[in-house]
């Protein structure tokens, strides 16, 4: 599955008054370090918006930010900008629900901590109320639910909902729209589940909204051609948020006009190799706040997926490369931290608690996030 990255500086006023004595200009020096402006940031920052709300005030979608008739983005005074772009986004860490029968018993290094949860299934709802608490704990905002239209994840979902509203997490939906062969579903087939979930999960209040909406991800749009995207997204988008899963900026401008932001899963990046990682993120998150929308930046804490038939291995580092990985992240200034993952055991970039790391990244994420808002 995909990822991204970023870049930033903050910018430093300075004066020289030589009238002033010494100790003057140290408190003048001061004063303008407080109140300095940063020249880069997210879209919201720039724009003299406040930083994505808490959890239940959600912030307006950038595409209703406009002054009527002006193509202005509309906000709070020029003032509470500092704050907004120093701001630290929510942390969103990729969910899945696909555990039951055989999995855990097929091309796996790791397992989840025992004897509770242990091997478990996706269905059991006392371990995704144990899942919510761990998340939040560790300064988790929400999870990002991986998701299609089908009967096991029609009965899965609503028990997700359930523990989010109880243990005080927030959702989103990734649609899940390739096979296991990684070929493009039917168009006809995402349009529906699209559809379907907008009718039945929408007005839930787990699910995280920008602007009333509920926020969506398409993964695998760059399968699809813009008609394609134009037919699923049109019916749906004035009830929720569809971004898309591009990994690069030409695909981000080749569907603009029918996403609402993007959120590029980049879970094999290699931050001690991939020199180009750092560059490649920001001009993807640069492009997407051109474009007024949300920029959901990646971040993981390694990569394996010698088991499954790949070659590529990011070594964790002891918690060196989430650490890395997540700065970059921040550099890019997103709207939305997305975390890879909370439970993707075939590739390795689980975070879940588990008998070779224990609560180890649940600590060291923790440390780079602060207490969830």
């Amino acid at each position: 599955m995909p990822v991204t990255e970023g870049q930033q500086q903050p910018r430093t006023a300075m004066t020289a008054l030589s009238r002033l004595s010494a100790a003057a200009l140290a408190i003048f020096g001061a004063a303008l370090t407080l109140c300095a402006t940063p020249a880069a940031g997210p879209w919201w920052g720039r724009a003299g918006l406040q930083a994505p709300g808490a959890l239940v005030a959600a912030r307006p979608h950038p595409l209703a930010l406009r002054a009527p008739g002006t193509g202005q983005m509309r906000g709070p005074a020029a003032g509470d900008r500092r704050g907004a772009a120093s701001a630290k986004p929510p942390v969103f860490a990729y969910y899945y629900i696909w555990m039951h029968g055989d999995y855990w018993t097929r091309d796996k290094l790791d397992h989840p901590v025992r004897p509770f949860p242990g091997n478990y299934n996706s269905d059991n709802p006392a371990v995704i109320r144990w899942q919510v608490r761990q998340a939040r704990a560790a300064g988790i905002t929400g999870f990002i639910v991986s998701w299609k239209d089908t009967p096991r994840y029609r009965q899965i979902l609503p028990l997700v909902e359930q523990a989010a509203n109880r243990g005080g997490l927030k959702l989103a939906m990734l649609y899940e729209a390739l096979d296991h062969a990684r070929q493009p579903l039917p168009v006809a087939q995402v349009a529906e589940g699209f559809r379907y979930f907008a009718a039945t999960y929408a007005t839930n209040p787990a699910w995280y909204r920008i602007g009333g909406k509920p926020l969506t991800i398409w993964f695998g749009t760059q399968r699809f051609s813009r008609a394609a995207v134009a037919r699923v997204t049109g019916p749906v988008r004035r009830r929720i948020l569809v971004l898309s899963s591009a990994n690069n900026v030409a695909e981000i401008h080749r569907l603009a006009a029918w996403t609402d932001g993007d959120a590029y899963y980049w879970s094999s990046v290699n931050p001690a190799v991939d020199r180009f990682y750092p560059g490649k993120l920001a001009a993807m998150g640069a492009a997407t706040h051109r474009a007024h929308k949300i920029w959901v930046a990646p971040f993981a804490p390694g990569y394996n997926t010698t088991l499954i038939g790949g070659h590529r291995v990011v070594p964790r580092d002891n918690g060196a490369t989430l650490r890395t990985e997540f700065a970059t992240a921040i550099a890019s200034g997103p709207d939305i931290m997305g975390l890879i993952s909370w439970n993707e055991w075939m590739e390795n970039t689980y975070v879940e608690p588990s008998l070779t790391y224990r609560y180890f990244y649940l600590k060291v994420l923790k440390k780079l996030v602060g207490p969830a808002p």
